[in-house]
């Protein structure tokens, strides 16, 4: 009986399952199959000529060229595949070719992988150097910024910011820009004590405001950066400013105990800045003007408010000592304003200035104990007098230093003109004796000369 011709066709082969310990074929010749099978289909095919047959009927020609040469009768006989006895070693090869490949592929994504985390680290180390290199750099640019700043710039400009916004926040702690104002605390009331002025008297506030811009205008001016007044006052201004909105703060606040420390403070650093102003006088009009005056209100006037301030905190603390005589009190208080300001109005050429603060505060006085509460036409008569031997020490003092100005520049202007020598005209007549009946009168000579010295020191 003749087997039948396997088909020519084939269905594809399944993918290679990982072999058990049950199938009936052998693991290696299973192995050694699907290897055979990659191998082939990986081979390239050769070019199949025209008479020859088509590639589905290639597997069939040794066949029927085998039964072409078998004898007539005889069956041929079917084709079957030999059964391998042993292990192939292609298939060790190529399943030991495959384990290297795998070894290799993963020891190289192993490799990329430390190459990227060296890179990494790389990077980072060098980018954490470059970060330190550029902040080191910008520190030490900063630094050299810094030290090549004038001091006297640097002054300037905190100046400049200090009185802008100490003036600021003093009028916001006043109420001028809304809440509680500052007059209706308890320490500012009028009618507290017997030296307690008007709440109207602190619209001085305006003036000296306008003086400290003022002053930070004229500091700015071409030529006044390395100034020695400025130099010295300008960081006296700041403190200044920075302690009066402190006193304006405590006495918003109602605390009688620090407003007096921080007043105390303020007044005996303004006593201070008179030092130099005293050593470096005004070179101008102007200068007197935006620098002077701006000080010597806020002088006169923080000395004022402390002779208030004092008297208002001993009262509030129900204090008595020696006496409980309220109009004895006032008049020590206005004895000590008295001493204090002609001592400091007699400085230099006259503070005409803390004068005028001083008269300013004592006349508030004298209107709230005529008009107001608690009247005492004694204490206004001792504050009227208080004020006028104040303004009279600061003029007195002004009218001396100018006489004496006025005479030593006189002194010089007049030490560069000739003497009058009237011995030598009396010989220069008596040798000549045709001149002598015509000889003027030494007396109208002597006259002439002293109205020619006196014009000349005029037009000079």
């Amino acid at each position: 009986m003749s087997m039948p011709t396997p088909s020519n066709h084939r269905l594809p082969q399944p993918p290679p399952e990982p072999p058990t310990r049950s199938s009936e074929t052998p693991p290696s010749q299973t192995e050694t199959t699907s290897v055979l099978e990659r191998l082939k289909a990986a081979q390239p095919k050769a070019p199949v000529p025209s008479g020859a047959e088509k590639p589905g009927t290639a597997t069939t020609a040794p066949a029927a060229s085998a039964q072409a040469a078998a004898p007539a009768g005889t069956a041929p006989s079917p084709t079957r595949k030999p059964v391998p006895t042993t292990a192939d070693p292609t298939a060790s090869d190529a399943e030991a070719r495959e384990k290297a490949r795998a070894a290799e592929l993963r020891a190289a994504r192993a490799e990329k992988l430390k190459a990227a985390s060296a890179a990494a680290s790389a990077w980072a180390a060098r980018s954490g150097k470059q970060t330190a290199a550029w902040t080191a750099s910008t520190s030490r640019n900063a630094a050299t910024n810094v030290r090549s700043w004038r001091a006297d710039q640097v002054r300037r400009n905190l100046v400049t910011l200090t009185v802008i916004g100490a003036l600021v926040g003093t009028a916001s702690a006043a109420g001028i820009f809304g809440g509680p104002e500052i007059w209706t605390r308890e320490l500012l009331r009028p009618d507290l004590t017997l030296v307690s002025p008007s709440p109207y008297s602190m619209l001085i506030w305006a003036l000296i405001a306008l003086g400290m811009v003022g002053y930070v205008v004229h500091q700015w001016l071409p030529g006044q950066m390395d100034s020695p007044r400025h130099r010295r006052l300008g960081w006296v201004v700041i403190a200044a400013l920075l302690l009066n909105l402190a006193l304006a703060l405590t006495i918003q606040a109602e605390l009688h105990a620090p407003t007096l420390v921080v007043h105390g403070l303020l007044l005996i650093l303004l006593l201070v800045s008179l030092r130099w102003l005293n050593r470096w006088s005004a070179a101008t009009r102007l200068e007197g003007t935006l620098v002077d005056v701006p000080f010597g209100l806020f002088l006169g006037w923080t000395g004022f408010t402390a002779l208030s301030h004092t008297a208002a905190v001993l009262s509030l603390s129900d204090f008595s000592w020696l006496t409980e005589s309220d109009f004895t009190w006032a008049l020590v208080g206005l004895g000590v304003v008295v001493v204090v300001g002609s001592t400091v109005c007699s400085m230099d050429r006259g503070r005409i200035a803390v004068a005028l603060a001083l008269v300013w505060g004592l006349g508030w006085i004298i209107v709230e104990r005529l008009i107001g509460e608690p009247g005492s036409l004694p204490v206004a008569a001792a504050a009227a007098l208080a004020a006028f031997l104040v303004l009279i020490t600061a003029g007195s003092r002004r009218h001396r230093v100018d006489h004496s100005y006025r005479r030593a520049l006189r002194r010089y202007q007049t030490a560069n003109l000739p003497p009058i020598d009237l011995i030598d005209d009396d010989d220069e007549y008596e040798n000549d004796p045709e001149t002598l009946d015509n000889r003027p009168e030494t007396g109208h000579r002597d006259t002439d000369r002293r109205d020619s010295a006196h014009q000349v020191s005029k037009n000079d």
